[in-house]
């Protein structure tokens, strides 16, 4: 029988990046001023949307080494704490703010709209508060390898090792699609591999010292 609590558990750690590699396919991805402030709304709310699923994607990483102990755990969860708060304080900056200076600007002129555009234009990639977004995606990725690393050890089949490894990689290209959709795609797998089978062994269903031969 299937508790309400494992359900729960399951729909953080497959749910989420499923919801996250489905949004990321309709990542807004505007060419020119026009095109930008037309979006500008869609850009919005999908930030709105994407924060508080960055919030629980990071629940998730701290899901999948629960019952385990060791230092790559430790380094893990720490990690999912930096890219929680870095990667939403850039969402909230490049993505949220963006958006609602881009739907602003929708009764303007083509001229103001492209005086607009240009000032937007290069927050997401080429501001300082992109430093936000190297710092959070450096957290997802060390969060990741060191989860691996600690289920590996704890006796976790290869795949989920090798698909969690490919999830913090994917992501150092981006969250818009294909990068950020290959990344939670990934990470959608291997927790659903670690709960349909190798989380229902022994060996890693037990608490266990990651830092052990």
């Amino acid at each position: 029988m299937v508790t309400g609590s494992l359900v729960w558990r399951r729909l953080v750690l497959v749910g989420t990046p499923l919801a996250l590699a489905v949004l990321e396919i309709f990542h807004p991805q505007p060419t020119g001023a026009v095109e930008a402030v037309e979006q500008g709304e869609w850009f919005f709310w999908f930030h709105m949307i994407q924060v508080p699923l960055i919030g629980l994607i990071a629940l998730a990483v701290y899901l999948l080494t629960e019952g385990l102990v060791g230092r790559a755990v430790t380094v893990s969860r720490w990690a999912a704490g930096v890219f929680a708060v870095f990667f939403s304080a850039y969402d909230a900056a490049a993505g949220i703010a963006t958006g609602f200076v881009l739907r602003s600007a929708e009764g303007l002129s083509a001229d103001e709209q492209a005086v607009v555009f240009e000032m937007v234009k290069d927050m997401p990639e080429v501001s300082l508060i992109f430093i936000l977004s190297i710092v959070g995606t450096a957290g997802w990725v060390v969060a990741l390898i060191a989860a691996a690393v600690a289920l590996r050890r704890a006796g976790a089949a290869r795949g989920p090792f090798v698909l969690l490894i490919l999830a913090g990689v994917f992501l150092l290209g981006g969250h818009p699609f294909p990068f950020g959709t290959l990344a939670f795609g990934c990470f959608a797998l291997a927790t659903a591999w670690l709960e349909l089978t190798s989380r229902s062994s022994t060996s890693v269903a037990q608490p266990r010292d990651d830092t052990s031969p």
